[in-house]
């Protein structure tokens, strides 16, 4: 049975029809992934910029060193520079203020861009920590020049006395607290400060009146 000439229209147009359903379809999908798509790249940028502007407005200024200092030296106003960080990074009790470091002494070294804090001079706060209330404070001028040179706050030392040969240690593991270079070409002019209990200082000081002393690394 020869198939007519309607019947061949008929399929044609359905045939015609599927592949023109199809296509839509397929463009649908597309459409439908790219507009997928964009909403997820908004909405991540949504929640991404609160937390950028957040942590960007939350900044301090602090005090940090503008060059690599020493232990000991006394900090001038070129010495520090003042710049803005975040807030997470600012460690506890950063200086903020010129005035309140220059002039003073370095409790230990800074190297370039590292924020100051209270513990950083040596002043009432550390004095405190490396004394404490039950202990004082007293004055050598070492026998050993070139061991007085290798001395800064912070370190411990014994503290040794001669006398018509024979030596004796005076104190142990007493925390040094400042160090005065000697000035000009005074030999042996050092003047170290170190703490010690009350007793053991007053002991300390009269041996020194007397006798040689010296001091060691600990």
């Amino acid at each position: 049975m020869r198939e007519s000439t309607a019947d061949r229209r008929l399929r044609r147009g359905v045939r015609e029809r599927l592949r023109e359903t199809m296509r839509l379809r397929g463009r649908r999908i597309v459409l439908l992934r790219r507009a997928l798509a964009a909403v997820l790249l908004l909405m991540a940028g949504w929640y991404a910029l609160p937390a950028h502007s957040g942590t960007a407005s939350r900044t301090k200024t602090v005090l940090t060193a503008s060059r690599d200092l020493t232990p000991g030296s006394r900090v001038g106003p070129q010495d520090v520079t003042t710049v803005r960080m975040p807030e997470r990074l600012v460690p506890d009790r950063a200086l903020r203020q010129r005035e309140r470091v220059t002039g003073e002494v370095l409790a230990r070294a800074a190297r370039r861009g590292e924020p100051l804090t209270d513990l950083s001079l040596l002043d009432d706060p550390l004095t405190e920590l490396t004394t404490g209330e039950t202990e004082a404070a007293v004055a050598i001028r070492p026998a050993d020049e070139a061991v007085a040179e290798l001395l800064h706050p912070g370190l411990h030392v014994d503290i040794v006395g001669s006398r018509s040969g024979n030596t004796r240690i005076l104190a142990e593991r007493a925390a040094v607290v400042a160090v005065h270079p000697s000035q000009g070409d005074t030999e042996g002019d050092t003047l170290v400060v170190v703490g010690l209990e009350r007793r053991r200082a007053a002991d300390v000081a009269a041996a020194a009146l007397h006798e040689s002393v010296t001091m060691t690394l600990r």
